[in-house]
């Protein structure tokens, strides 16, 4: 029951009585939620359920809410759902990110800020791994994972992308940052045939550039599994400290009919938090898609 306000000599309904004892005893209906949603005064009191395959979010703002209210949520969605701090101040001990099944309560403080008190048991243990994001692209330009949560480390998987047209070349960037801060030493080696063990191992380091690294180039044929690879973001949640990175993926240039292997240290010199992981098109026309059984996967460690 969402919270009212009651006069001196008012008479209660049954069914005011009966949800008043719900809300007491912690039951009742959730409000159910289907995709991201901003918390509003009528919420105080009740419980909200998000139900979404993709990642969610929940907003919350100032001058809606008490101190002493508390709003319930529960993600029973396989997308994690995050509590996003909009104008107030949220505040926990615990990650925000809600996985498939976890809950939690903010309890307001004043009407600017709150207390996110994450239920027994829902935080993840040293090392545990959450899956923040699944997504299948289909004819993208680029591909933003903004709803990160707060972990140890990021780590985004891939498999099976390919272009639709040779000529472009895809790349990744953190906040849209198209600066030269990121560094990068490593290996990479080269071979025309995919059952041959002719390759060529080449050093790559020692350069500043305004992307991360490459998710392919000329890779319009799908050959094997197409364009895949991981990368590891430790500490991205530090506003003082720039951040470690360790790359390692493969494709295919059909322009010059070669497969691409590269395993990489990088750093984004940047001092600024990561709030977003961009997939962007550096050059040509070409859309980045998903072939069949296959997809990109963010995952937070904590």
């Amino acid at each position: 029951m969402a919270k009212q306000t009651f006069t001196t000599g008012q008479i209660l309904t049954a069914s005011q009585m009966t949800s008043l004892q719900q809300t007491a005893m912690l039951g009742g209906a959730a409000s159910a939620k289907t995709a991201s949603y901003t918390l509003v005064a009528a919420d105080a009191g009740t419980a909200i359920s998000m139900s979404n395959a993709s990642a969610t979010t929940i907003t919350v703002n100032t001058a809606l809410f008490a101190a002493g209210d508390t709003v319930q949520i529960t993600n029973i969605g396989a997308g994690v759902c995050t509590i996003t701090a909009g104008t107030a101040t949220v505040n926990t001990s615990a990650s925000l990110a809600l996985a498939q099944y976890e809950s939690g309560t903010l309890d307001f403080t004043s009407t600017s800020a709150a207390i996110f008190i994450k239920g027994a048991g829902a935080a993840a243990a040293s090392g545990g791994m959450t899956l923040i994001s699944q997504t299948v692209a289909s004819a993208s330009t680029g591909i933003s994972f903004t709803s990160l949560g707060s972990y140890k480390q990021l780590l985004l998987m891939y498999t099976g992308l390919s272009h639709s047209a040779t000529g472009s070349d895809f790349s990744l960037r953190f906040n849209n940052n198209s600066s030269s801060i990121y560094n990068s030493i490593g290996f990479q080696s080269t071979t025309t045939s995919y059952n041959s063990g002719e390759s060529g191992m080449s050093h790559v380091g020692g350069y500043q550039t305004a992307t991360l690294y490459s998710f392919g180039t000329n890779s319009n044929a799908v050959q094997s599994a197409g364009i895949g690879g991981s990368i590891l973001i430790d500490n991205y949640t530090s506003s003082t400290k720039s951040k470690t990175c360790t790359v390692q993926f493969a494709y295919y240039d059909q322009t010059n009919n070669r497969y691409q292997n590269q395993i990489s240290i990088m750093d984004f010199t940047d001092t600024t938090a990561i709030t977003s992981l961009d997939i962007v098109r550096l050059s040509g026309t070409a859309t980045l898609s998903n072939n069949g059984n296959s997809t990109i996967r963010l995952y937070g460690i904590s």
